[in-house]
């Protein structure tokens, strides 16, 4: 590396200040570093977020997060080259991707080193000094020995922040809310209510990977910029670096000298330092001739030296001794500890690494507890769950896409009235009795909560949400989205559907739609009604 291109400060810091400067580099360096971090990370997400089933944006999450390794090569290879100076592009980062891939440890991180909390202390030294086995363990060992705990903290304090924005996010979505749907939100988080759980996972993996490529190159370069506080301690960077700028200096100076100049130059500054020296001594042997003699004619024996020195030694200027008095808290004696002669070399070796095994598993138990307590969670969520209120019970509507759903509204037979109506011409108005008449089922005998702001799809969604998966819940699925397309065709399309579609509807109405799912239990209104309506 070359220390002339260095483009930032380099001096001694303490820790946390070298991580400050960490964070100032993305300040700086922020559109050639988001730009292809964006890239890589979007490139990951959305194949993810297209690819997995729309239950399983919690794998999506956690296979992201697991390749959090990935974007720390990125973000670094770009902070590394702009430190010194080297301009990249978009292009050129992506660029090397491969290399990054294979001769920077990926496969390791991404393994048993996953969960180490100094990965981005340590990935300077697999990346930059491409240094492995016994050489990156003493390497990494010396590098540890300030540095270490700051970088541990380092990892857990951007993982809180990520926490934080994304739960601020959320927070953001809610102040924007009205009032009653932001309660029904934050309910659905406790519940089962499918009408908001799949918009929460959504908009939770959306956030994580916005929070992840906002805050991950600060995680990157305030480890970096630790490792370079380090390498200064060891190195003097700092000292190098001012010699070679006194160097630059005076090279820029002879640079605007002349070469006959620059010999005039020099001569004229060798005669002076010589003159200066000549001097120097000259005066020194001066004062050296005057000055009196100190030593005395006789040598004084050891006890009259001694004395003599005690006798100087009172005197005010050399004398500055005091006693002073003040509480001190008693020491207490140590008992000193018999030293056995077994060598305990194996033994330190051997508890070192269990520390190190049970520290790993310590981690993988905390990391298994928190996906099982998410993954689970239907089965303790409810606990939390508020009981509604009388006034928050489910009123069902009167009037849905202008027609009235009220289970007194309709025929006594509605089959045989929508046939009548058909075959007289009354196209709309058979689908709509029709269509009236399945709303009113749906609401009252198999409890669909639908509302008169709902659309036609909303009414297939919630239907399909509340019904069993037997086969008698697919069969009258399936006539609702056939029932459904008609009444589209001819509300909205104003087309005629065909003859033996709506032969079919009127078929197997009983058959396919009219018919009791052992999980429902109808209500008196709508037995007093629909079983009327089937005859």
């Amino acid at each position: 590396m070359n220390l002339n291109q260095i483009t930032a400060n380099i001096r001694l810091r303490s820790a946390w200040e070298a991580v400050d400067l960490g964070f100032v580099m993305v300040q700086q360096w922020w559109k050639s570093i988001y730009l292809p971090l964006a890239i890589l990370t979007f490139g990951i997400s959305l194949p993810l977020f297209y690819l997995l089933p729309s239950d399983g944006y919690f794998f999506a999450s956690l296979i992201f997060w697991w390749l959090k390794p990935l974007y720390d090569r990125l973000v670094l290879h770009i902070i590394s080259h702009k430190l010194f100076n080297e301009e990249l592009s978009s292009f050129e980062a992506l660029k090397a991707l491969p290399s990054l891939i294979w001769n920077t440890g990926l496969f390791q991180t991404l393994t048993f080193r996953r969960l180490s909390l100094s990965r981005g202390f340590n990935l300077a030294i697999w990346q930059l000094e491409q240094l492995r086995g016994s050489a990156r363990s003493e390497r990494q060992g010396v590098l540890h020995m300030i540095a270490h705990s700051t970088a541990v903290w380092l990892t857990i304090g951007l993982w809180l922040i990520e926490i934080i924005l994304m739960l601020s996010l959320f927070m953001l979505i809610l102040m924007f809310m009205p009032s009653d749907m932001s309660s029904n939100f934050l309910e659905s988080v406790f519940s089962n209510n499918l009408e908001y759980e799949k918009w929460i996972d959504k908009l939770g993996y959306l956030f994580y990977v916005l929070v992840v490529t906002l805050v991950h190159p600060f995680y990157v370069a305030g480890s970096f910029a630790l490792y370079i506080n380090r390498r200064t301690q060891l190195e003097a960077w700092d000292i190098e670096l001012d010699f070679r700028k006194m160097n630059h200096r005076f090279e820029s100076i002879n640079k605007g000298f002349k070469p006959a100049k620059k010999t005039i130059t020099s001569s004229v500054f060798i005669l002076i330092s010589a003159f200066i020296l000549i001097n120097n001594l000259g005066t020194s042997t001066v004062s050296a001739e005057e000055a009196p003699e100190i030593l005395a004619n006789e040598r004084k024996s050891v006890d009259q030296s001694r004395e003599i020195i005690d006798e100087v030694m009172l005197t005010k200027n050399l004398n500055d001794k005091r006693k002073v008095k003040k509480w001190v808290k008693k020491k207490t004696k140590a008992k000193k500890k018999k030293k056995s002669s077994v060598n305990m070399g194996w033994f330190e070796s051997f508890s070192r690494m269990l520390a190190v095994l049970l520290e790993a598993l310590l981690w993988i138990a905390i990391a298994t507890g928190i996906f099982l307590i998410y993954y689970f969670r239907n089965s303790w969520l409810h606990l939390f769950k508020t009981k509604k209120h009388d006034e928050d019970k489910y009123i069902a509507p009167e009037v849905m896409f202008g027609m009235d759903v009220r289970p007194d509204s309709l025929p006594d037979d509605i089959i045989s009235e929508s046939r009548n109506l058909w075959q007289q011409g009354e196209h709309r108005q058979a689908l709509s009795l029709l269509y009236s008449g399945a709303l009113v089922r749906l609401i009252n005998q198999e409890k669909v909560e639908l509302h008169d702001s709902h659309t036609e799809g909303d009414v297939i969604k919630h239907t399909v949400a509340k019904l069993t998966q037997s086969n008698a819940a697919k069969t009258k699925q399936s006539y609702l989205r056939l029932l459904t397309s008609q009444w589209q065709t001819i509300a909205y399309a104003h087309r005629t559907p065909d003859e033996n579609s709506m032969q079919l509807l009127f078929n197997t109405w009983e058959s396919d739609f009219a018919i009791q799912l052992d999980n429902t239990a109808p209500s008196a209104v709508t037995d007093n009604n629909v079983e009327n309506h089937n005859g």
